[in-house]
């Protein structure tokens, strides 16, 4: 691992594993390439505010260790279950698969799992989902276990989702290999039927 990869990795434990895309990229890691490749800002990890921003400019100036940060009392995502309409868009929108349920179903928030990201939020069509505070009032504090467990379920769900479209792109290659096949052996038939009624016309 070079220097660089070095400040990045620690960028990553730096930022606090919401996946949320509120720094405009698509997940805490691709922002902390941004800022030591691409010279992005520091200041854009809104949930992190302004010591997670010092913390990182720390980071790429001094390599420094990483100091606990936390957002506290944070929110966790609410279903009004009267209201919810199956549609699985917000499931769909939930970076660490916090949120259950099958299509024309009402859907549940895995509490203890959730990290307030508010991804799901804007995503419900008919506005049931909502912001509370975490059942236990706790605060969400990173580097720790807790956000490593968010990091984790996040690229976990990634894998899967690729495992998802690798296996349907197979598929889609097998029908079309299976066409293909089918097409030759149709004008196969087609070219003997010709060659047969040629004979049959010579004779």
């Amino acid at each position: 691992m070079n220097e660089k990869q070095k400040i990045v990795s620690n960028i990553i434990n730096a930022l606090p594993q919401l996946q949320c895309r509120k720094c405009e990229y698509q997940d805490c890691e691709s922002y902390a390439h941004a800022i030591v490749y691409d010279n992005e800002k520091v200041n854009k990890c809104e949930p992190g505010g302004k010591e997670t921003s010092i913390q990182i400019s720390s980071i790429k100036s001094s390599n420094k260790n990483i100091k606990a940060n936390r957002i506290n009392n944070y929110q966790i995502a609410n279903i009004k279950i009267d209201e919810c309409i199956g549609c699985t868009l917000c499931i769909k929108a939930c970076p660490i698969d916090a949120i259950i349920g099958a299509k024309n179903q009402c859907h549940f928030i895995i509490e203890d799992q959730c990290n307030g990201c508010e991804l799901c939020i804007n995503e419900c069509p008919v506005d049931c989902m909502e912001l509370i505070d975490n059942v236990n009032n706790d605060s969400w504090v990173w580097p720790s276990l807790e956000s490593e467990k968010s990091k984790k379920l996040y690229y976990q769900k990634l894998e899967r989702i690729n495992n998802i479209n690798e296996q349907r792109q197979i598929q889609k290659d097998n029908r079309t290999k299976e066409l293909l096949i089918k097409k030759y052996l149709e004008n196969a038939f087609d070219r003997e039927d010709l060659k047969h009624n040629k004979i049959k016309e010579y004779e």
